[in-house]
């Protein structure tokens, strides 16, 4: 097994409306584990999870990939704007003509209020992964809802050697969560999302005994 320091770094804006408030849908200060990891792997093509239709996620697939990638902690970054997005326009992303001429007729709007991330927010995560598997670098993936962000993935020569992990992926795609909490003397919980329960502030030599023995 192998733990390589990466940074991830957006070159375009980045909304995942993580959070809904009065002020609109923010966009996460985080980079899931979990996005990074299926963002990859559409790009790669290591494994085909596209084709078949599902009604909710399938996480425990993520298990057949050579390499997992740790929570993309922020670096530095900084808020867009916060925007009106109106999707009573808009049809698979494109301009929907008829829908706009029938806009008047139409009791109600379909707006809501976002708020993202700038380009040039950075990030840092690690490939953790079987010593056979290798990444070519610099590479390109896309992020965010609807994969609108693009964001490249490069090595990072000033790794701090702590790292985020997601208590969620521990339990459902590794089954070693227990484990894992038993293994740590001091670990710290931070609740985000149904599926991103952040474990902070570990360490890569913790790191290797959460995953020795599955890469």
């Amino acid at each position: 097994m192998k733990i390589l320091p990466l940074r991830v770094k957006l070159l375009s804006p980045m909304f995942n409306y993580c959070r809904v408030t009065t002020g609109g849908a923010i966009t996460s200060d985080f980079i899931g584990d979990i996005a990074l990891t299926y963002a990859v792997n559409r790009v790669r093509k290591d494994r085909n999870f596209y084709e078949e239709f599902r009604r909710k996620p399938y996480y425990k697939e993520l298990r057949d990939l050579d390499y997992y990638f740790s929570v993309g902690k922020p670096v530095r970054y900084e808020m867009t704007g916060i925007y009106t997005r109106n999707t009573l326009f808009n049809t698979d992303g494109f301009p929907d003509l008829d829908a706009i001429m029938s806009s008047g007729k139409n009791l109600f709007k379909n707006y809501f209020k976002v708020q993202g991330i700038q380009p040039e927010g950075e990030f840092s995560t690690c490939l953790i992964c079987k010593d056979s598997f290798t990444l070519d670098l610099p590479f390109t993936i896309r992020l965010g809802t609807g994969r609108e962000c693009m964001a490249i993935i490069y090595r990072d020569d000033t790794f701090d050697g702590n790292l985020w992990l997601n208590a969620f992926t521990l339990k459902t795609v590794f089954g070693n969560l227990q484990t894992t909490i038993q293994s740590l003397k001091s670990y710290y919980f931070e609740y985000k999302l149904e599926n991103y329960i952040l474990m902070k502030n570990i360490s890569t030599e913790q790191v290797s005994v959460i995953f020795g023995g599955i890469f």
